[in-house]
């Protein structure tokens, strides 16, 4: 029992970190995101030409080689001065825009066209129809790929130990070199991760329940 806190007690320490990447890597991919899946169906089609172009990028390169691209590439440019954790941050945080932007933009489709019309028809600009009647509906509609998206990116901050970043998996490979503990190291992080997991999914779940409106959106359109 005294190995497994001693062990705790190492990991912990790098949960912290951990979660400052999840929480930079999720906010830069919902701020950039929202927009994102906007212009893909309001925007012209040069825009949504280049959103295009801008998901199968980022969308089809591995997260572990877009850490590199961001830390040895951008990083190396001369005037650039990027730390470990901001490469990650952003790294992560524009792949997770690329999926955040479908699921915005997915989830606006699902909001009935004739609201957007009722709020045009009385008076509202396009923006205020989309930030007032639209938004809310569809970020709600959202919620279980959002949910989705917060499991998939604290599993990629495993990845960010490759460019240096001192994360839950970093210090899990220098604690199972240095005490040989590795299956009992290795079982203790999946743990750490698989609760962090479930805390957060928890949390979506929860929202999801408390905005949900019976018999509206996605719920009435499930096939009976």
């Amino acid at each position: 029992m005294n190995v497994i806190i001693n062990l705790l007690s190492v990991l912990l320490a790098g949960v912290g970190t951990t979660l400052l990447l999840l929480a930079g890597a999720l906010s830069a991919g919902f701020a950039l995101g929202v927009p994102i899946g906007i212009l893909h169906v309001f925007g012209p089609w040069p825009v949504r030409a280049l959103l295009h172009a801008f998901d199968l990028i980022l969308r089809g390169f591995p997260a572990i080689v877009l850490l590199f691209l961001f830390y040895f590439g951008i990083g190396a440019i001369d005037g650039v001065d990027l730390s470990s954790l901001q490469a990650a941050i952003l790294a992560l945080g524009l792949r997770s825009a690329a999926y955040q932007g479908q699921l915005v933009r997915g989830a606006i489709r699902m909001v009935e066209p004739g609201q957007l019309e009722a709020a045009r028809s009385l008076g509202m600009s396009l923006p205020q129809a989309l930030l007032q009647v639209v938004l809310p509906q569809a970020l709600r509609f959202a919620l279980p790929g959002l949910a989705n998206e917060y499991s998939v990116v604290l599993k990629d901050t495993a990845l960010a130990f490759v460019v240096g970043v001192v994360e839950l998996m970093s210090r899990a490979k220098f604690l199972a070199a240095s005490t040989r503990q590795l299956t009992l190291v290795y079982l203790l992080v999946a743990l750490l991760y698989w609760l962090l997991t479930q805390a957060g999914l928890f949390a979506f779940f929860a929202a999801e329940r408390r905005t949900s409106v019976p018999r509206l959106g996605a719920d009435s359109r499930r096939p009976r």
